[in-house]
């Protein structure tokens, strides 16, 4: 498993290091409800509070963030769009 996290130099007289996410890039949750989009992150966060209640809000939101964009690409958008479209059309049979 690669290591999400590379160590970018700063400052050399004082030895100083700076931790970025290597995998910056952006990824596609265009396609995801804005509701699913908050409730997956709102859970993200309660995992990260209750195992990382010592952290600062720094690594925190950088934590959140790198498991929110894991989860986002390791989603399979057809199946999740599918299951959308299955659960809208059974939401409607019920309200007839």
């Amino acid at each position: 498993m690669d290591c999400p996290f590379v160590i970018e130099e700063v400052d050399d007289d004082n030895n100083n290091h700076m931790i970025t996410e290597s995998n910056d890039e952006d990824i596609d949750d265009s396609y995801i409800r804005p509701e699913d989009k908050k409730h997956l992150l709102i859970a993200i966060k309660k995992i990260y509070e209750k195992n990382y209640y010592w952290a600062d809000d720094a690594l925190m939101k950088t934590l959140i963030k790198h498991h929110y964009k894991e989860t986002i690409k390791n989603i399979n958008k057809k199946d999740y769009l599918d299951e959308i479209n299955k659960n809208d059309v059974d939401s409607l049979l019920q309200q007839i």
